[in-house]
């Protein structure tokens, strides 16, 4: 684990940490961690002090098998997220908190907006932090101890937990329901040969879909006056 690396994953978990304990409702106090972490990671890279290699964003081989990747990857996750429902209502009764995501119902052009920040925030960096950097860092100091598919397997785990605990404002059951995603997007980006792109396509195409479900009433918790 290289000294970035160290900072990095201890600055997340303060914020995390915060985020849950302190500001467990707050939309800003997320997006301000977000901004701040990633400031922080293009100040290091500005310095050398990070490699857009140690990020999961090397060079790509071929655009084209990681595209074909990422969208069969993508129709995976929206197979699986019906059960990821489900299993998550098993332990918590009370839905999500979305009325944050209201607004992207009241017209196309706010839910474009709505899109084009879930890409940023969400698709960039959200998938920068948990798997570019907590993944990645995690990774690097569990591989010299344990059997490489073990240190990965572990690395994945506590991202995804990481990246649930990011959506907290929405409530304990929708953090159960992001952190299977978030394991599915880590397998994603281990498989992909650590590479950050795959993810964030992933992420921002589930997130669209997601979106235009929800601003079009035909998800299971996109009726705001019944909840």
């Amino acid at each position: 684990m290289t000294t970035f690396q160290f900072i990095a994953l201890l600055l997340t978990v303060i914020w995390l940490v915060i985020v849950v304990v302190r500001f467990r409702r707050s939309t800003l106090a997320l997006m301000i961690g977000l901004v701040a972490l990633a400031l922080f990671t293009i100040a290091a890279l500005a310095l050398g002090k990070v490699t857009l290699m140690q990020l999961g964003m090397g060079p790509v081989h071929s655009w084209l098998l990681m595209l074909v990747l990422t969208l069969v990857w993508l129709g995976l996750m929206l197979a699986y997220s019906p059960l990821a429902d489900r299993l998550a209502t098993r332990w918590f009764a009370k839905p999500p908190t979305l009325e944050a995501f209201g607004a992207i119902q009241q017209s196309v052009t706010k839910l474009i907006a709505g899109i084009l920040a879930a890409w940023l925030l969400g698709g960039i960096l959200e998938e920068l932090i948990a798997r570019g950097i907590v993944l990645m860092s995690v990774d690097s100091l569990l591989a010299g101890w344990l059997p490489v598919p073990v240190a990965a397997a572990l690395a994945i785990c506590i991202a995804a937990i990481g990246a649930g605990l990011m959506h907290f404002y929405q409530g304990p059951r929708a953090v159960v329901i992001i952190t299977q995603l978030s394991i599915l997007f880590g397998i994603l980006f281990v498989i992909s040969g650590y590479n950050l792109w795959a993810v964030v396509i992933c992420h921002g195409l589930y997130d669209t879909i997601a979106f235009i479900r929800f601003a079009t009433k035909k998800s299971r918790y996109s009726n705001l006056e019944g909840e």
